[in-house]
């Protein structure tokens, strides 16, 4: 049976980490200009549509709250990547970010959010955009926090990533549904075999 929907996290899954070789740091894309999909994930949204099972973002997005961001570019980057998927044939329904830190240095976004995975809020509201039952949905993820966040929501999981032991979720004492180390695949299997 077809999901009711399936929930992306954004960084890691559909777009790559962007890496900022003077600074030495790994982050999230902060200006539209370094949004690059990651393989496959053109072709596994557009599976999904082409299905017709909607699709949406779940993300903890909180380079705003630390000062690395504007709103107005975080809504430049989402259009790019979302642009980018829409030219492939793939659509993403609905998109739920957690702008919230508790780490903040900006003081409104310095906030223990319900909806900052690893708890389920952004997921929880997801399935209810959709009218769907949080059982009937799966989330795909990257870490073990987007594994602990489907578990919290009662949703099914996927773990995008290779099965090697320094980075398995289960060393975080969470077991996901499903493993795989692209997102075609993924999708595939989510979309087709029976769980």
């Amino acid at each position: 049976m077809k999901p009711k929907a399936i929930i992306f996290d954004r960084d890691g899954v559909l777009n790559r980490l962007w890496h900022e070789p003077d600074l030495g740091t790994v982050d999230s894309p902060a200006r539209p200009e370094q949004v690059r999909l990651m393989p496959g994930a053109a072709e596994a949204v557009a599976r999904i549509t082409s299905a017709g099972v909607p699709c949406a973002i779940a993300s903890n997005q909180p380079g705003i709250a630390k000062g690395k961001m504007t709103a107005r570019l975080l809504g430049q980057v989402t259009r790019t990547l979302l642009d980018r998927l829409e030219a492939e044939g793939g659509r993403i329904d609905h998109v739920f970010y957690c702008l919230h830190h508790p780490d903040a240095s900006v003081t409104r976004l310095r906030v223990d959010c319900p909806d900052r995975k690893p708890r389920p809020g952004l997921l929880l509201k997801a399935a209810a955009v959709f009218g769907a039952a949080p059982a009937d949905c799966w989330f795909i993820g990257d870490t073990g926090t987007d594994v602990r966040a489907g578990r919290a929501a009662g949703c099914r999981t996927a773990w995008l990533g290779s099965a090697r032991c320094d980075r398995c979720p289960t060393l975080a004492g969470t077991r996901p549904d499903l493993i795989a180390d692209n997102l075609p695949d993924l999708v595939g299997s989510i979309l087709y075999k029976d769980f």
